[in-house]
């Protein structure tokens, strides 16, 4: 076996006699052993693409060109430093190799939150973390790697992923349609409603307790991770943030109208720009048009009582 697959088996498997230890301060060596192995078995599959010869170009940072006596074009890996993960990203997708980078980007994202001690449950995301990277492992391992994942992972780490992956599912499912039952106003609501976590733990297995709530801000949820509760006021507008980052960021850079902004009476940024809705205060537009000069009022000049931007500088001008 190659030595980096090697040590991409041996990383998950330490990670998991981590998580099946007793004590609590293996979680993290769980986290960071599971997620490297992840990465080095992306790695491994670069390493088998790179031509013979080729320093295993496609893992190496730093790529040199060489002619060779004939006159060919050689592209060769120099250095010892190895491609980080947006590296991984830009080459996969440029040799049409596929892996499922939503789910990557989570399990990375709880390893950052436990290392800078974001989260006081760490051992509350461990089954999350162990349900997507079973997900992401199975799925690479046999399409892109070609090989059975319980042969090459082993089977006691292999069923300990599966029976994680099982059990963690259901919760989740039982929780996404415990939230079925609550009435979110509009579609966009209802997609926010889907990036809702634990205030305390960060954890998506999130269960609404009085969903009949005439007020979205009022519903309360039970974390089946770590048991707490938290209100939907306190938890929306990180989930909202987290839904429209990518439209938001596309707003910034390229131009446009962004689908959220400060709401202009919680102060919250909750307000859906399209649905005219602040989704925890319930705040909606007072004004349309400017008063002065009929032009649309966007969502920040609802402050000027009636006046766009501009004819309010006028009014604060003459005063």
């Amino acid at each position: 076996m190659d030595t980096i697959l090697a040590n991409a088996v041996a990383s998950v498997q330490i990670g998991i006699e981590d998580y099946l230890s007793t004590d609590p301060r293996r979680a993290l060596s769980a986290m960071r052993n599971i997620s490297a192995g992840i990465l080095l078995l992306f790695k491994e599959r670069l390493r088998e693409l790179s031509p013979p010869d080729s320093g295993e170009v496609l893992i190496k940072q730093q790529i040199h060109p060489k002619l060779t006596p004939s006159g060919a074009l050689l592209f060769l890996g120099t250095g010892k430093n190895t491609v980080d993960v947006e590296q991984i990203k830009k080459r996969f997708s440029s040799l049409g190799v596929t892996a499922d980078w939503k789910r990557v980007d989570g399990v990375v994202k709880v390893r950052n939150e436990i290392e800078h001690y974001c989260t006081t449950e760490p051992t509350s995301r461990m089954k999350e973390l162990l349900a997507d990277s079973f997900l992401v492992m199975r799925d690479f391992i046999t399409s892109e790697l070609k090989r059975e994942p319980v042969e090459l992972l082993g089977e006691k780490t292999w069923q300990t992923l599966l029976d994680v992956a099982t059990v963690y599912s259901k919760e989740l499912e039982e929780c996404e349609q415990a939230k079925t039952k609550v009435d979110w106003g509009t579609p966009n609501t209802e997609q926010v409603a889907e990036y809702l976590r634990c205030q305390h733990c960060g954890s998506e297995l999130l269960k609404p307790i009085n969903s009949e709530k005439d007020f979205l801000a009022a519903i309360e949820f039970q974390c089946s991770a770590c048991g707490k509760t938290c209100l939907f006021e306190d938890i929306a507008e990180t989930a909202a943030e987290e839904c429209f980052g990518a439209d938001m960021y596309i707003a910034m850079t390229d131009g446009g109208d962004p689908p959220l902004a400060d709401c202009f009476e919680c102060g919250r940024t909750t307000f859906l720009v399209e649905d005219e809705l602040c989704i925890v205060c319930g705040a909606s537009p007072h004004y349309h048009k400017c008063a002065v000069c009929g032009v649309a009022l966007t969502v920040e000049e609802q402050q000027f009582n009636g006046c766009c931007s501009y004819h309010h500088w006028q009014a604060m001008k003459e005063e």
